[in-house]
């Protein structure tokens, strides 16, 4: 089943929305919320796989809920916004949504919705042969303490092995990591908190909530608005990657400047 919880603080639109998904067999609606104080408590209790969430709460900011949510809650449910207005698309869609919906809501772009919902928790479900290998790298290491030497990921149905030093960084898509190398990418079957634990202290730095960097392969650091800044990768396709204003200090620090 696909569990799903509701957020929206006017109750004539969770009610339409719960009719709406309980129209689908394999979808359950495991939990309500009428504010973003509310939906904080509940969800990490809820454990559902998606949240729709209305951008226009009463009491909070429906964008910083969701990041909340996505900081909070491991592994975080996947997040689709809900709203009258489609003005706020660009910047749901930062938050790491997977879709947004504006009201009314029709039965055919629900649908598509809860479509789009079954094919990421059909990827996620076929990942666990690749955390099974995890596992099992990890039990060969016993209690030494070792960090495994190579990292598990999923192309084209295989699990291939990669070695830290071949990631340049490592971003999150949908609730996984999704690893970049040199001129390629990988989907796992980690969180990004996971693979960071699995990856070398001293090569590896969470610059964002949303990315972790090899600063081996660095290039560049490009100064940014508000005090932020940007590293530029030594990949071909010279990938910016942004450093949120709280790790400034300490990337450069562990770059030497």
């Amino acid at each position: 089943m696909l569990k799903v919880f509701l957020v929206d603080d006017e109750m004539p639109a969770r009610a339409e929305l719960r009719y709406l998904l309980e129209q689908f067999s394999d979808v359950a609606v495991v939990g309500e919320a009428a504010s973003g104080v509310e939906a904080l408590e509940r969800i990490p209790e809820a454990s559902p796989d998606a949240v729709f969430l209305d951008i226009h709460l009463h009491d909070r900011d429906g964008l910083d809920v969701a990041e909340e949510i996505m900081e909070t809650c491991d592994p975080p449910p996947i997040v689709i916004f809900a709203s009258a207005y489609q003005v706020h698309a660009v910047r749901a869609f930062e938050t790491e949504a997977v879709d947004y919906i504006v009201k009314p809501f029709s039965e055919q772009r629900l649908e598509k919705t809860v479509n789009r919902l079954r094919k990421l928790l059909n990827k996620q479900a076929s990942a666990a042969v690749e955390q099974r290998i995890a596992s099992l790298l990890q039990n060969v290491l016993g209690e030494s303490g070792q960090q495994p030497k190579r990292i598990p990921v999923e192309r084209n149905g295989k699990i291939l092995l990669i070695s830290p030093d071949e990631i340049y960084f490592a971003t999150v898509e949908g609730r996984y990591a999704m690893i970049y190398t040199e001129s390629d990418n990988f989907a796992t079957s980690f969180t990004l908190q996971e693979l960071e634990c699995k990856l070398p202290v001293h090569q590896f730095y969470r610059t964002h909530r949303a990315y972790l960097v090899n600063l081996t392969k660095t290039a560049e650091l490009v100064p940014w608005f508000h005090g932020c800044v940007h590293l530029i990768m030594q990949d071909h396709r010279r990938s910016e990657i942004p450093v949120s204003r709280s790790s400034v200090k300490e990337v450069k620090r562990l770059l030497g400047f």
